[in-house]
């Protein structure tokens, strides 16, 4: 007779099976249409959950999931944490629960930070966030980029090539993280061990010259979401090869890359705020800001 009980309340979850990532995208879909905005839910992470690793949380309500918050582990330093209530189920304190037991988690696994991702358009969210004690850092213009734009541009006398990264290319990576992002040098090693060989995502060297004389002046990331939809992220030219028009290059390629190579349709990409300079290039290659996610930080004690 259990077996005929209805689902009440939050389940853990190691990695989610195909009808609840399909129940996790109806609710989705639902928030934002009521909402009108778009959260941001990594899907292709969320189809690749690591074995045996409790990431995501459903809070049930008579076998209906009105509820999900899901755990998003790139460094063992911090995590990100994104999550969402069907309409008619909000102000219940359906939320509340699914953070506490993400929390509780984190802290069983000793992670001292946790960055809550909040779509700006989402009031309510803020209001929790800031109830909660989290603390605003940053934001991010979530660019799309519009039908018809992108392309091969080529100029200056040095030809720019594109190639897959492997792990003879692991000091490089390390070395562009450090400058590019002001990682620890710590965490960029952390971050490109466990990116080097990911299955569904891609980092590309930049490279100019030709033959054995080719040098490598810059990455960038290139992954395809479950829907054939492109996303382009870790994006850094060496600091002494800057300003020579090779940033637009290596975009232009990798937008090549993603629709010949894996026949991506929508191409995405996300960019702070504050970098004026890297949102203007993108503008000029066909992007355009469609939202934008604010990031809140919260200290997590390590007590039990």
């Amino acid at each position: 007779m259990e077996d005929n009980l209805l689902k009440q309340g939050i389940f853990a979850r190691a990695g989610l099976s195909p009808q609840e990532l399909k129940e996790v995208r109806n609710l989705w879909e639902a928030c934002n249409s009521h909402d009108h905005i778009e959260i941001k839910l990594n899907w292709s992470t969320l189809s690749d959950r690591p074995p045996g690793v409790t990431n995501d949380f459903l809070f049930y309500r008579d076998d209906r999931i009105v509820g999900f918050l899901a755990i998003y582990c790139f460094l063992s330093t911090e995590v990100e944490i994104s999550g969402m209530v069907h309409p008619e189920a909000r102000n219940q304190g359906i939320f509340g629960q699914l953070v506490q037991t993400a929390l509780e988690t984190c802290r069983r696994r000793g992670v001292p930070k946790a960055i809550f991702i909040n779509e700006r358009g989402s009031v309510s969210g803020k209001a929790f966030l800031t109830k909660l004690g989290a603390e605003y850092r940053f934001s991010e213009y979530v660019m799309e980029l519009q039908e018809g734009a992108g392309g091969v541009l080529q100029t200056g006398d040095q030809l720019l090539t594109l190639r897959t990264a492997n792990v003879q290319d692991s000091e490089l990576l390390i070395q562009l993280n450090v400058s590019g992002f002001n990682m620890s040098e710590d965490d960029s090693r952390e971050y490109v061990n466990q990116t080097i060989s990911a299955e569904k995502e891609r980092t590309l060297i930049a490279e100019v010259g030709h033959g054995e004389q080719k040098e490598p002046i810059g990455k960038i990331g290139a992954m395809i979401g479950e829907d054939a939809s492109g996303f382009i992220y870790g994006f850094c030219v060496l600091p002494e090869r800057r300003g020579q028009g090779y940033g637009r290059q290596i975009l232009s390629q990798t937008i090549v890359y993603l629709k010949q190579e894996h026949q991506a349709g929508l191409i995405k990409l996300e960019v702070s705020v504050e970098n004026e300079k890297a949102l203007g290039l993108y503008e000029s290659c066909g992007f355009r800001t469609k939202n934008a996610n604010d990031y809140y930080v919260l200290m997590l004690d390590q007590k039990e």
